[in-house]
C-alpha cells in the first residue's frame, strides 16, 4: 500500500528519522555555541557526554517510527476488511 506522495509507510518513516536528527543535529550545534557566547563554554569531555547521551537516547527513535507505521497500516487494512 502506497500513501498520496507514493511513498511506502517504511519509507515515510525513515524520512520522518532523517528529518529528525537533522533537527537534533542544529539543536546541538546551537547549543554549544550558546554556550560558548555566554562565557559557559563546555570542555570537549563535557560535549562528548551529551552527544553520547543524546545518541543513546536517539538510538531507537527509527524503530519506534517503523513500528507507529506498521501499526497505522495493519489499522488501515483492518478497516478496509470491515
Amino acid at each position: 500500500m502506497t500513501t498520496v506522495n507514493g511513498n511506502r509507510p517504511a519509507d515515510s518513516a525513515a524520512i520522518a528519522h532523517v528529518a529528525s536528527a537533522e533537527r537534533v543535529a542544529r539543536a546541538i550545534v546551537l547549543a554549544f555555541d550558546s554556550c560558548d557566547e555566554t562565557g559557559a563554554p563546555l570542555s570537549e569531555i563535557q560535549k562528548i557526554a551529551v552527544l553520547e547521551a543524546i545518541l543513546l537516547e536517539f538510538d531507537g527513535f527509527g524503530a519506534h517510527l517503523r513500528t507507529l507505521a506498521s501499526v497505522g497500516k495493519a489499522l488501515r487494512e483492518l478497516g478496509q476488511c470491515l
